[in-house]
């Protein structure tokens, strides 16, 4: 008896699967996709077609950090979209807590809006979640200096100069 009320919902579980239709929501793959493609409208110069990709691609998955990071970075490129570049590589870093170009880009866009605490801040966790990323450095320094810091900016300054040497001859040997 058991058996056959297990064997019923089963059935009845198949039958309703089969009439349901899928969400593109949950086509594997597809955010990944529109992103790609994107990111090589985005390459091309084509800010506004990747900007409509970007979009897609969240729409389609709204928790894929990638596509909030194509989505916030393609804002840097149009004039008055700062904020909208701010939201969505805060959601880019907040679903990707490792993804250390989020935080560099997150420090671009909240120094264009003249944020320059937050952005310092946001450069320090990029150069936290990858040591490679000096860039990161010659941008704290660069705020600092924006925000009359001298002392300051000129010690970061000089460890992104000293790191960039090392770089740079890491690379050589």
């Amino acid at each position: 008896m058991n058996h056959h009320r297990n064997e019923s919902a089963l059935i009845m579980f198949l039958l309703i699967m089969t009439i349901l239709p899928v969400s593109p929501a949950f086509t594997i793959g597809n955010s990944t996709l529109l992103y790609r493609e994107g990111a090589k409208l985005a390459l091309s110069g084509n800010i506004d077609g990747a900007i409509a990709k970007f979009k897609e691609s969240i729409a389609r998955n709204p928790y894929y950090s990638t596509g909030h990071y194509g989505l916030g970075k393609a804002y840097l490129h149009q004039p008055g979209k700062i904020k909208d570049a701010i939201r969505h590589l805060e959601r880019a870093a907040r679903l990707d807590s490792k993804n250390a170009k989020a935080y560099f880009y997150l420090g671009i866009a909240y120094m264009f809006d003249k944020k320059m605490v937050k952005a310092i801040h946001a450069f320090d966790d990029a150069y936290r979640r990858d040591a490679t990323f000096i860039e990161a450095i010659y941008n704290i320094a660069a705020a600092y200096d924006m925000m009359g810091y001298d002392s300051k900016a000129f010690l970061y300054f000089e460890q992104f100069l000293q790191k960039k040497e090392r770089t740079e001859r890491d690379i050589l040997f």
